[in-house]
């Protein structure tokens, strides 16, 4: 795997740990604190396991990165549904759009990677 593959992952573990930390920071409470805890929790062990995998040369989880690509997309969309407002809105929106653009990123680079390369893309 390649720097940026590991990049994004880390940088999704470190997201996830925001997440964890910013309704304590807002002073966030009810539903869209757990919905904030719940998925940072998330993000943070399945990043984290892609980012050691990757760092140990191992295969990491095209599925996990997946997960936490659609766990970015909800983040996008929960403030408006759980009446987030203020900087605890922009920090869901923010962290969930960085999250989707990294996880997607990694869903690509390792479906790229198991591809086979039998088939030429150019033509001679």
């Amino acid at each position: 795997m390649d720097a940026t593959t590991r990049i994004a992952a880390g940088g999704n573990c470190l997201l996830g740990c925001w997440l964890i930390a910013a309704p304590f920071v807002f002073a966030v409470t009810g539903v869209a604190r757990w919905n904030d805890i719940l998925v940072g929790t998330a993000v943070a062990l399945v990043a984290g396991y892609n980012y050691a995998s990757v760092r140990s040369r191992r295969s990491a989880s095209a599925t996990g990165a997946g997960l936490v690509a659609i766990l970015g997309c909800w983040l996008v969309v929960a403030p408006f549904t759980l009446g987030l407002e203020g900087p605890a809105l922009w920090s869901d929106i923010v962290a969930g759009t960085v999250m989707t653009s990294f996880g997607g990123y990694n869903v690509y680079s390792l479906t790229a990677a198991d591809r086979s390369p039998s088939v030429r893309s150019t033509a001679e």
